[in-house]
């Protein structure tokens, strides 16, 4: 044999091999009690993790916990057996959920609505939620929407606030006693529609949402307002932006400066609490208490809302609540409810902060709410981003992939860590208060 015809047939040997090893990875003949089957290459390979995986049942029992009262949902709820409908709500304050998904052949996903907490990551939502995880409904209260609950460590109060026109009392939890028990108190001078607070070196910040000319002898508009929790004094900040009214300072952080910032947006006036019509752009400021100094830093969200600071200062998230829309004509008066469409913005955005402390860049979203919307938001000192959504609470990573889900009976505005140990998470909202105790912790307060 001359060297081109062994050329010819190595070059025939392996174009037979090539060929034949493409038809095995398609299938292969394996024996199956004395007769043959064909089955794929990777089950014969043993290669079946995602097969098993995609034929388990949505919801099982976690590791270590009670079911249903701790649900781990399989591969991230990726796919729902059989046909499936989540019939769309756009109710506020009854939207529609994750659990209501009707899917008759995925028979466990009726335990879903069963659960206070939904496990989406296995691994961290054993260090999320600890040994002993408890969620307690603490305190019915009216069925509007409650907001901006901070924690002041000075006298072990949970304060947050009423959505009631003409309200002027903040509702305190005195956690002083177990169990805890809610009274009102009003600071002086009054304090109107609060809808964001922090608390910072012995005073609590609110960002407010209420505008009225004259309201039991006083007089108040949008803006940055602090109040001595050991005193009961009050005093405004900010209440204009160059003359302009704020729209309604919605929701607010402190950066390690001590600059404030805060959101500003639609809803002040279809909440019944703003007598006026919004006279600028929604937007995100930066106001510097020192000098007196408001600069917009963001004006790209629709209507921002959520706004929380990660543990080292150099990213913000922000939200956009926008799903909620607005009418801002002045001319339609009284202002109609805020509008809900699920198909509007319900995103959590992350941010570069400046080394200046000055600007925001590199916007990305990172979140599109499984529930309503991600409003009050809050970040744990592990650094997961912890939202305010709907029916409940959503734990995230810091790149906004949901790790567990709380699930409460009535919709969750706001959020605030409270407790000597900063270990309890409280929730507000429509008819309800609500404690969370599990592993997460809250950021040392200063």
């Amino acid at each position: 044999m001359d060297l081109r015809h062994f050329t010819l047939i190595a070059k025939f040997s392996a174009y037979l091999l090539v060929t034949s090893w493409s038809i095995l990875v398609a299938s292969v003949l394996l024996p199956d009690n004395g007769n043959h089957r064909q089955i794929p290459l990777q089950e014969a390979l043993g290669v079946t993790h995602n097969i098993e995986s995609n034929q388990r049942p949505l919801a099982a029992s976690c590791p270590g916990y009670n079911f249903p009262h701790i649900i781990c949902i399989n591969r991230y709820g990726s796919l729902i057996h059989g046909d499936f409908e989540r019939k769309v709500s756009n109710v506020l304050g009854n939207t529609d959920t994750y659990p209501s998904t009707l899917a008759p052949d995925e028979p466990t996903i009726a335990s879903l609505s069963e659960a206070d907490f939904l496990v989406w990551d296995v691994d961290a939502g054993f260090e999320i939620l600890g040994p002993n995880p408890s969620l307690e409904f603490m305190f019915e209260v009216e069925s509007v929407s409650h907001e901006a609950p901070v924690y002041s460590p000075v006298t072990n109060e949970l304060y947050f606030s009423r959505f009631q026109t003409a309200f002027l009392p903040q509702l305190i939890v005195d956690l002083n006693h177990e169990p805890p028990t809610l009274l009102e108190r009003v600071a002086n001078p009054p304090i109107y529609a609060v809808s964001g607070a922090r608390y910072h070196k012995g005073l609590i910040y609110f960002s407010t949402i209420g505008g009225n000319a004259s309201l039991e002898g006083h007089h108040f508009r949008p803006g940055i307002y602090t109040l001595d929790p050991r005193t009961g004094e009050s005093s405004v900040l900010l209440n204009n932006y160059y003359g302009y009214y704020f729209n309604a300072a919605d929701d607010l952080d402190i950066d390690d400066d001590g600059q404030i910032w805060f959101t500003d947006n639609n809803y002040g006036r279809p909440v019944h609490l703003n007598t006026e019509a919004p006279q600028h752009s929604c937007g995100t400021y930066r106001f510097n208490i020192s000098s007196g100094l408001v600069t917009l830093v963001e004006d790209s969200l629709l209507e921002p809302n959520g706004v929380a600071f990660s543990p080292d200062k150099q990213t913000l998230y922000l939200s956009d609540t926008g799903a909620g829309s607005a009418v801002i004509d002045g001319r339609v008066d009284p202002a109609p409810p805020i509008h809900i469409n699920s198909t509007g913005p319900r995103t959590l955005y992350a941010y570069d902060v400046s080394k200046s402390r000055k600007t925001l860049s590199n916007k990305r979203p990172i979140y599109l709410s499984i529930d309503y919307a991600p409003d009050g938001v809050k970040v744990s000192r592990e650094g997961y981003i912890v939202a305010a959504t709907g029916h409940g609470v959503d734990i995230l990573s810091e790149y906004g992939e949901p790790l567990v889900r709380v699930q409460t009976n009535f919709t969750v505005i706001n959020i605030a860590w409270a407790g000597r140990e900063f270990d309890e998470l409280w929730a507000v909202g429509i008819g309800g208060v609500a404690r969370i105790r599990w592993a997460l912790k809250g950021p040392i307060l200063e």
